[in-house]
Parts: structure tokens; sequence; C-alpha cells
């Protein structure tokens, strides 16, 4: 029989490790998670690995009771920095370990695996440390800025080899939605104005396809005379995540602290062939010449990912943010995931496509734990079928490259729903909605006209005096994953 209260949610979380005090993100019921767990489904006898930068203030985490006890986790650190990490900018990062709250909060009862890398090399060594471990699932919400971007490049490889070796691949599409620009640009220069926060770092990465054509970036200042002074420009050279023997050329800067004062970003190209420039900036946005197609950097572009845009858990629109694929291409992302969520009382508002992601990973364990308990394969490739065949749609028909498949879900039923309506003039109409996940909605509406919406289970409301001839009641209940049952009765009323 299906739940219509949160009770038994509630205790089977209750039993779960680490559950008991802690916030559990609202992005697990938007995905259904849910009707999982009401059915004891909370990730047992699976590992899932949060790959990130750094987990600092882990142990704060843990007192809090967002994370489990050290010792009950596996801890690798590839960074010889140790497990708390660095940015790019070479501050301590929390990242991991929001990550890893997310992921935990889905599946509650899976083994957590905390992975910190900082190179490229260093990412390369995780995966295939991931991939030799045996672990089913990882949640990597983290791109690299390193062209190329087309799922040719070294990091990119990484994770197909993890993917060929069995392990469903969770990346994030990245945050670059405004913070990409495409196009081409003379010697003269194409000037994108932005406006970075005071004391915000400057970092950027542009790219181009072939050796033999010059280009660069350039970081501008506006003095107190009004004159725009350069004050850093680019060094090119062949990228290093590019397979030997590609050529494509990459021009980064190296972080620049922004004051008060007005700044621009001036791209040109100064030799050879005219090429499409592709420009990534680290932290600030373009406005309105931010390009959001093609803005998914790597290993987010690799096949063997399954690729997470983000859409706000309390609606359906996707994030301005979010990093799109290509006009025209259906390949990436695959599917998005809710975003700006709390699950931890010091963290309010965890939001990006890095959260996101770790919501499909956590998903992603516990579809494997209940394909397994009923005997159905649960290859990287089985999960991503069910993750994209039940996801709700949010975009055109099909995959698309804002919202790939939809919003990734673990309920895909419908509530059912039970009808009642009296005898008389003015008839009572009650109903009940029964579902395994949470009920976001039921409405009443008779002959098109809407006569009530309440946020329960259960409703009732009478009916307005029906007019002669045929009355259609509709009535339909809504769960927080999207799924949508319906019931119609007809009532006649002699002329």
């Amino acid at each position: 029989m299906r739940a219509t209260t949160a009770a038994v949610i509630l205790a089977a979380l209750a039993s779960a490790p680490a559950a008991q005090g802690a916030l559990v993100s609202q992005g697990g019921v938007r995905m259904g998670a849910d009707a999982l767990w009401s059915r004891g489904v909370l990730g047992s006898g699976q590992t899932v690995a949060i790959l990130d930068e750094g987990f600092a203030a882990l142990d704060r985490s843990i007192a809090l009771g967002e994370l489990p006890p050290r010792e009950a986790m596996t801890i690798r650190a590839f960074d010889p920095g140790g497990l708390d990490g660095t940015t790019e900018f070479g501050q301590p990062t929390q990242h991991g370990v929001r990550m890893a709250e997310i992921a935990h909060d889905i599946a509650p009862g899976a083994h957590l695996a905390l992975v910190a890398y900082r190179t490229p090399a260093q990412f390369e060594e995780a995966a295939a440390w991931i991939a030799a471990q045996g672990i089913p699932v990882v949640s990597h919400s983290n791109s690299f800025l390193a062209p190329p971007y087309d799922g040719t490049g070294r990091a990119a490889q990484a994770v197909d080899r993890a993917a060929a070796a069995g392990v469903l691949w969770v990346n994030s599409a990245g945050n670059y939605g405004q913070r990409h620009w495409r196009g081409a640009a003379s010697a003269d220069g194409v000037v994108l104005p932005i406006s970075p926060s005071p004391g915000s770092p400057l970092l950027l990465s542009l790219s181009w396809p072939d050796p033999a054509a010059a280009a660069s970036v350039a970081v501008e200042r506006q003095d107190p005379s009004g004159a725009w002074v350069e004050v850093q420009r680019s060094t090119a050279a062949p990228s290093a995540n590019a397979p030997a023997g590609s050529g494509v050329m990459h021009a980064a800067t190296t972080p620049i602290t922004a004051d008060a004062a007005p700044w621009r970003i001036v791209v040109r190209q100064s030799a050879g062939p005219a090429q499409t420039l592709s420009l990534f900036s680290y932290t600030a946005g373009f406005g309105a010449s931010a390009v959001a197609d093609g803005s998914i950097p790597t290993p987010g572009d690799a096949a063997g990912a399954l690729t997470v845009g983000a859409v706000k858990w309390t609606g359906t629109a996707l994030e301005p943010y979010s990093s799109r694929g290509a006009a025209g291409s259906t390949a990436k992302p695959d599917l998005v995931g809710p975003t700006y969520v709390t699950s931890n009382p010091e963290w309010p508002g965890t939001a990006g496509t890095s959260a996101a992601t770790a919501h499909v990973a956590g998903a992603a364990v516990l579809l494997r734990q209940a394909r397994l308990a009923r005997g159905l394969p649960a290859a990287p490739a089985d999960l991503r079928a069910q993750l994209t065949a039940t996801a709700l749609g949010l975009g055109a028909p099909g995959p698309d490259p804002l919202y790939g498949a939809g919003m990734a879900r673990i309920d895909s039923t419908a509530p059912a729903l039970s009808v009642r309506i009296g005898p008389g003039a003015r008839r009572l109409v009650r109903v009940q909605a029964a579902d395994e996940g949470t009920i976001r909605h039921v409405r009443i509406s008779m002959n098109g006209r809407a006569l009530r919406v309440v946020r329960r289970p259960v409703v009732g409301v009478r009916l307005p005096v029906l007019r002669p001839g045929l009355n259609r009641v509709t009535i339909a209940a809504e769960d927080m994953a999207g799924n949508i049952g319906t019931r119609t009765r007809v009532l006649r009323r002699a002329r």
C-alpha cells in the first residue's frame, strides 16, 4: 500500500547511518527518492565515490551528523597536500564535503569514498584508482578549463576508461553558461566588459584548434584618467589535456585580484587562418556577450560521463549559469538535477551543477540497489538508461542541449486517486491521493474552472450547483517528482 505521509520515510531514515539530527536535502523529495526510502531502499551494500578538489571542514560536518565518522568512510588523497585540498586560487575548499553530504542524504545507507586530487594528472590517477577498487558510482562536480572540449581530451579519456571498467561516472556540466564566449576576433580585438566583485580573482582560458594561428586574451583595467591599461596578457602553448599530435592551442592568464575599478577582457587573433575562439572565465561573467551554447568543459564532455545540468529544486527552468551543449547537438547534458538546496544548517543554499550532480549520483546508487534486489542488471548502461528514460521532460521533446532528457527522478509512478462524490444539488467531493513519494498538491476543477488546490493528500470540496446537462469534474494529484494522476467524473443534471 502506498504511503500518504512522511511517517514511513522518516522511520526508514532514522535507521540509516548518521541520519538522526541531520538535515536532508530537499532535492531528494524533488526526485522522488522518498518513494524508495519508504520501501527501505537507502543504498545499503553500495559504494559511491565523491571525487573532488578538497574536503575541508570534514570533521565539522561529521560532528553535525551530516556525514558518518571517518572510520566508516574510505578516504584517499592523491593530492600530496592532503584531503583538505585547495582551489585554483590556493584556497582551502569545503566543496567535496558539501557534495558528500548531498549524496549521503539521498543514499544514507551507502558507503562513502572521499577521493581528493588537485592536478589533471592526479585526476587521472584517481579515476584509475576508483575503477580498480570496483566502485560502481562516482560523483565528480568539477571541470577543467583546458581544451579540447569534444570528448577527446585526456581527462575525458580517463572518464571513458573508468566507465568501460564498470563505473557510472556522474559529472557536472559546469557553471559556465554566463562565463563562456565563442567567436572570431581580429588583431584589433573583441572587447568583453566584465563586472568583477572587488577582491575576487580573475582567471581566463582561451582555446582554438589550429596551431598555425596565434591568439591571446588580455585583462585590462581603467585608470582614473579613463585610459584602459593592460594588466596581463595570456601566454599560449599546445594544451596539455589534448591527445598527442592534436595541436589544439590553449592560452591562459594567471590569477589577478580585481579592485573597484572598471575591468574588461580583450580577445585578439594576431596571426594565421581565421579561428573560432572559445573563452572561459573562472569567475567573472560576460553579461550580454556570453555565449551559453557549447559551454560544457571537460570532463563533462566525455561520452562515458552522465553529465548533469542544474534546475532549482522548486522549479523547472534551467539555471542561467548551467552550461549547455552545442547548438543543434543532443549529446550533452544527459540530465538535469535539483540544486539550490540546504543539507547542512551552516551551509544554506548549496547550488550549481555541482549540487545537481551529487543528487543524481545518489539517485543512481538507490536505483542500483533496487535493481540488484530485483535481479535486474545494474551496469552503468542500465542505470543511465533508466535515469534518462524516467526523467521528467522539461525542454523540447527528446534530449536537447539545455535539459538533456530532463529532470532526473527515481519515482515515475503517478499518484493513485480515490474519489467519492455524494448526492444532492451541491455535491460533496472527497478525494484521497496515495503515493509512495510526497504529494505536491491536489487540484479539483469542474467544467474547466478550478475549485480548489491544496497541498495535502486528502481534500473535500462542495461543488457549485450543477449546470443543466453534463458536468465534468476533474481531479489531478501531482507528486514532488512531477508525476500526475488524474480522475474524471461526469455528472448529469436534467434540463
